[in-house]
């Protein structure tokens, strides 16, 4: 199988602005007309999905569309919610004349499903490359009684939850939360209100803005840390918690989502209720209290995280893909 990837390229990786998005359809479209494929794979309904749906009838060949979130309506209604009844008839057209119509999640395809109740959608989760993302030998030498860096890798954005981290730390005794730091590696339109948070908690000494990271000095990050943080409100399935197990961090993660497909809790991590800074609290203060069980968690991330190998996905792929 020959696959042809069409680049979406973009300044920041977080997100297109309309003139590079208006510059991926156009490359789409071209690269579609000169290639021919025999299959088209869209990522996300919109613009993704039309973009494939229009090539896919004037080549006569099939497509598939991958749902990932926020093109799901009434995933985010707090972001979108005044969009969604107006792309919702488009929506259900991608989905209807899709040949394969694939969620990253179950929880993502049940949604799916309110909208086009009578569809059928494959689940086939995200990948990582688990050679990129290797795990850090400095884990296994953690002491009882010393320090422990979190790391957060996502979108400075309200649904990501954070917020909620830095109440759990202000929850924290002070002789524990002076052994946590925090870097938070994003930025997006949520990040004043989260730097006054941190500022009126006093945590000012305790957690670190590093700002948006390249792809490339993602994985020296995620090495120098000892735990990964995800609080979300909301997700599909996020691929910087996939990144996160395959280097071997033990990952708090809020049970939403696609999320309590990957993490078992107490095996290969620790789950917490959403916007729960008590619980959150109590989960930091558990791998604080004992290394050995962060080590054991992260080396069960590692190796359970080996099912959502890229090989192993595309294969999943080429089985949904193939007539």
């Amino acid at each position: 199988m020959n696959v042809v990837r069409v680049p979406a390229r973009k300044r920041h990786w977080t997100n297109h602005n309309v003139v590079e998005l208006l510059s991926f359809l156009r490359s789409a479209s071209r690269n579609i007309e000169l290639k021919r494929p025999d299959w088209i794979l869209a990522h996300f309904t919109l613009p993704g999905g039309e973009v494939a749906r229009r090539w896919a009838g004037r080549l006569g060949v099939p497509y598939a569309v991958v749902l990932h979130g926020a093109d799901v309506p009434d995933s985010q209604k707090g972001r979108f919610g005044a969009l969604y009844p107006l792309v919702k008839p488009l929506v259900r057209r991608v989905w209807r004349q899709a040949a394969r119509v694939i969620a990253v999640s179950c929880t993502l395809r049940d949604l799916a499903l309110r909208t086009w109740p009578e569809g059928r959608i494959e689940v086939v989760h995200n990948g990582v490359d688990v050679d990129r993302f290797q795990p850090c030998a400095h884990r296994d030498s953690a002491e009882v009684g010393g320090e422990m860096l979190l790391v957060v890798v996502a979108r400075l954005i309200e649904i990501k939850g954070i917020q909620h981290l830095i109440t759990a730390l202000s929850l924290l005794p002070e002789v524990m939360r002076k052994r946590i730091r925090v870097r938070l590696c994003g930025t997006g339109p949520f990040a004043d209100q989260l730097h006054a948070q941190v500022r009126e908690a006093g945590l000012v000494d305790r957690v670190d803005f590093a700002g948006l990271l390249s792809y490339e000095d993602i994985p020296s990050r995620l090495k120098e840390a000892d735990v990964f943080v995800l609080p979300s409100l909301q997700e599909g399935l996020p691929l910087s918690l996939l990144e996160a197990m395959a280097s071997g961090l033990p990952v708090v993660a809020s049970s939403v989502g696609g999320i309590p497909d990957i993490v078992k809790d107490g095996v290969n991590g620790l789950l917490v209720p959403a916007a729960d800074p008590t619980a959150l609290r109590d989960a930091l203060v558990r791998l604080l209290a004992n290394p050995a069980l962060r080590q054991s968690l992260g080396a069960a991330a590692r190796r359970d995280i080996m099912t959502w190998s890229w090989p192993a996905i595309w294969e999943r792929y080429e089985t949904i893909l193939s007539f």
